[in-house]
C-alpha cells in the first residue's frame, strides 16, 4: 500500500471515529438532562450544538448523519411522556415523524454546507460562528414551519394551545409565543459554546498528521 493510500485510509478511519463520537454525544444529551432545558411549554434543546460542530468539522454528509440521529431521538421521545409531542404522535404519527426527522436531517446537512460555502468564499473569520448559529435557527424554522403546516389547525392542538394560554388565531403570533425565547437562548448558546468547541477542535487538529476536516 502506498503512503498516500495509507494516509487516506487512516483519514477515513479518523472521520468514522469522530462521527461515532459526535453520535455518542448526541445520544448522551438526548437521554439525559444535558440536552434540554425545561420550560413551561417546550424544552430548550442544546442538541443542535454537537450537530453543528460535527457538521463543520466533518462536512455536510456527516452533518446529515448527525441530524438524522438527533431526529430519531426526537421521534422516540415523542412516543412517551406528556405534552405536545405525544399528542402529535397520537393525532398523526407519520406527520409527527415528518416534523421531527427530515427537518433535523436537513438542518445538519445545511449547517455543514453553509460552513463549507463561507470558507470557500474566503469568509473564514465568520464561517464558524455563522454556521454554529445557523443550526438552531434552521432547526427552529424547519420544525415550527412543518408543525404549523401539519398540526396547527388540528382541534387537539388548538385545545392544547388554548390550555397553555397560547394564541390560536394567528400562526405567527403562536410561533413567537411558543418558541421565541427558546430560539433566542438556543442561538446564543450555539454561538458561544459551539464556536468555542469548534475552534478548540480545529486548533487541536491543525498539526495532525492526518487531515480529516471537510
Amino acid at each position: 500500500m502506498s503512503k498516500g493510500a495509507f494516509t487516506e485510509k487512516r483519514s477515513g478511519t479518523y472521520r468514522m471515529v469522530l462521527t461515532a463520537f459526535f453520535v455518542a454525544i448526541i445520544l448522551l444529551m438526548a437521554f439525559t438532562p444535558l440536552g434540554y432545558i425545561p420550560t413551561p411549554l417546550i424544552k430548550i434543546s442544546l442538541i443542535s450544538i454537537p450537530v453543528a460542530v460535527g457538521a463543520i468539522i466533518l462536512g455536510p454528509m456527516e452533518g446529515l448523519i448527525l441530524g438524522t440521529v438527533f431526529g430519531l431521538t426526537s421521534v422516540y421521545q415523542s412516543m412517551a411522556g406528556d405534552g405536545l409531542g405525544p399528542l402529535m404522535m397520537q393525532i398523526a404519527p407519520i406527520s409527527n415523524i415528518i416534523v421531527r426527522l427530515p427537518t433535523r436531517m436537513l438542518m445538519g446537512f445545511l449547517t455543514g454546507l453553509i460552513y463549507k460555502k463561507l470558507k470557500d468564499t474566503g469568509a473564514r473569520t465568520v464561517s464558524v460562528p455563522i454556521a454554529c448559529v445557523s443550526a438552531p435557527v434552521l432547526n427552529t424554522i424547519f420544525y415550527m414551519s412543518t408543525l404549523c403546516l401539519l398540526f396547527f389547525n388540528k382541534p387537539e392542538v388548538q385545545a392544547w394551545a388554548a390550555e397553555a394560554n397560547l394564541p390560536t388565531d394567528n400562526v405567527l403570533v403562536f410561533v413567537t409565543a411558543m418558541v421565541g425565547f427558546n430560539a433566542l437562548v438556543e442561538a446564543i448558546a450555539a454561538l458561544i459554546i459551539g464556536t468555542a468547541i469548534t475552534k478548540a477542535l480545529m486548533a487541536a487538529m491543525k498539526n495532525s498528521s492526518v487531515s480529516i476536516m471537510a
